[in-house]
């Protein structure tokens, strides 16, 4: 009873004791906001990786692509049960400009298929216009990109109210003038587009008959043009130039975040320069192993942008724009390639860059994943060898699961990750020297009181028992304090900042350029409760010494202290 009546009257009465607990608290809240930022920053990355690709990632090493990945995708459907579904996959580059404007952007295109791509991967949560929707298309209804339009004007109008701020625009600062001035811009391109969609919405009708004609003329054909093809494609051409919106597998979504097109504020708003009616041009240069450089030349497509997508990665939403994937593809020189004197004979299949797949959630898990693949890869030998076409002699096929397709990207910033949690590790160590310089002058102060205890009675394990219990109680009154402490900061750290630059102007995460819109804001419980135990332990390591010298006095030589 005297060990637990001692220690809780030096935690009371012994006011150092207060900086140790103080010290445990803030290396317990240092450690666990810098974990909880660095895991949401790792965390975020892998979740952008698994959503652009899929679980599992089947690519080819050449630019000539993958054939018959239609026959290839249904077979893996009907020998891998554990794959849900599947999606092929084009990837290249292109020069993105504007009609009538300077501007010129270097950028990636990928061609989907949509819906199917939204099954595979997590696609549809980050569109603009088609929000919620779980079957997106290239084809929205026009009243529904006028609605989404808007309510987006609405939203400028917002932002522009909100930068006056009742100040008169004379003593308006020149970065609050600039963004004023952007927002204009803004404002006048919305309204040509939502203009567009206007007029477009009372051709949207026989723009759909006629395109459907027209592809059904052109697979007739094998792509090439018929007389009727020739004709529907000058009727459907002339009807594109009177509504100014082209054909849906014509049209474009945008990665938000492409520079020049979007307008992010410090407050993380954003503001679309181009939005669903406006139209871009992009020049594409076709990536062929048969082909040089000297012969290769652009393909030019205008296409009418119906959405944005966003990833929450700025390094991918600043660099891709998504088409239709038999759009590409024809665009890229990937379409199927027929013999010149028999026209239904076929000697080169339609290619793809990749071929995604999605495995039932109970299979996703990173070893159950590759057990995965090797099926997969399984099925792709015998395909293979049955359908020499499928690929180019001498070509690699990887099949990889997204985390092993991403290795290069996740690695480092795990690395990273690892070397700042050792380097704050090796801070926090502070608080296990603290803790024993303030209870080894405790035990010399106490001498004395040491040695009236061994007098009466108490034995040296008794005595170590007091000074362990007291570093445990610091580690735990510490570690729970920190623990609260620390929880709120990264539950609260966007606020926490914002504050800090309304009132000192003061901003370390500046949502305009750093790779997440938001700081990552939260905290793994089983992470927080390995660091409180961290912690308790610190507190009973930093206590040992001083107890055990407290153990080994003798009470004559105690009471004879001083």
């Amino acid at each position: 009873m005297y060990k637990l009546f001692l220690c809780l009257r030096y935690l009371r009465s012994r006011i150092i004791a207060y900086f140790a607990v103080l010290a445990v608290a803030l290396c317990v809240a240092m450690m666990l906001i810098v974990i909880s930022v660095m895991n949401g920053f790792l965390d975020k990355i892998e979740q952008a990786a698994k959503g652009l690709f899929g679980d599992i990632v089947v690519a080819s090493g050449s630019l000539s692509g993958l054939g018959r990945y239609d026959e290839f995708m249904a077979e893996v459907r009907r020998e891998v049960p554990e794959v849900e579904a599947s999606s092929p996959f084009i990837l290249t580059f292109s020069l993105l400009s504007i009609p009538d404007q300077p501007y010129r952007q270097m950028l990636q295109v990928a061609g989907i298929r949509l819906p199917q791509r939204a099954e595979v991967t997590d696609f549809k949560k980050g569109l603009f216009a088609q929000a919620g929707l779980d079957a997106p298309t290239f084809d929205p209804p026009i009243s529904l990109l006028r609605e989404k339009l808007d309510a987006h004007t609405e939203q400028l109008k917002a932002i522009y109210k909100n930068q006056l701020d009742q100040r008169d625009p004379a003593d308006l600062p020149g970065d609050v003038k600039d963004t004023l001035r952007r927002l204009e811009v803004a404002w006048s391109m919305q309204a040509d587009a939502a203009a567009v969609l206007r007029g477009a919405e009372s051709y949207q009708d026989r723009l759909k008959d006629l395109g459907e004609k027209l592809a059904a003329a052109e697979a007739s054909a094998h792509g090439l043009y018929s007389d009727e093809a020739v004709e529907l494609a000058e009727e459907l051409d002339e009807l594109v130039e009177a509504a100014q919106y082209q054909a849906p597998n014509n049209r474009a979504i945008l990665g938000l975040g492409i520079p020049g097109l979007i307008l992010r504020t410090e407050q993380g708003q954003t503001v679309r320069y181009i939005s669903p009616g406006d139209q871009i041009v992009l020049s594409i240069l076709p990536l062929s192993s048969k082909l040089s450089a000297a012969d290769m030349t652009p393909n030019v497509m205008r296409l009418t942008v119906v959405d944005d997508c966003r990833t929450d990665v700025s390094s991918i939403d600043s660099a891709i724009v998504y088409v239709p994937f038999e759009t590409l593809q024809r665009m890229n020189n990937m379409g199927a390639e027929y013999d010149g004197d028999d026209p239904d004979l076929q000697v080169i299949p339609p290619r793809c860059s990749q071929i995604h797949l999605k495995v039932s959630p109970e299979y996703c898990g990173e070893e159950a994943l590759r057990e995965v693949c090797k099926k997969v890869q399984a099925v792709w030998y015998d395909f293979r060898r049955r359908y020499g076409d499928a690929v180019e002699p001498g070509v690699n096929v990887s099949i990889e699961t997204w985390r092993q397709r991403q290795a290069k990207v996740i690695g480092p910033i795990q690395q990273q990750r690892t070397l700042v949690v050792i380097m704050f590790g090796i801070i926090s160590l502070v608080s296990v020297v603290l803790i024993f310089v303030i209870f080894y002058t405790i035990v010399v102060q106490k001498t004395r009181d040491i040695g009236v205890l061994k007098a009466v009675g108490a034995s040296s394990g008794g005595v170590a028992q007091v000074f362990l219990a007291w570093g445990g109680a610091v580690g735990l009154v510490g570690s729970m304090l920190g623990t609260i402490g620390g929880y709120y900061f990264v539950r609260y750290i966007n606020p926490i900042q914002d504050a800090l630059d309304t009132w000192f102007g003061f901003r370390v995460w500046s949502r305009e350029w750093f790779l997440f819109e938001k700081i990552p804001n939260t905290v793994d419980p089983a992470t927080a409760a390995i660091i409180a135990a961290g912690a308790i332990l610190a507190g009973l390591i930093g206590a040992t010494v001083p107890a055990i010298r407290a153990a080994r006095m003798q009470p004559v030589e105690a009471l004879r202290y001083e």
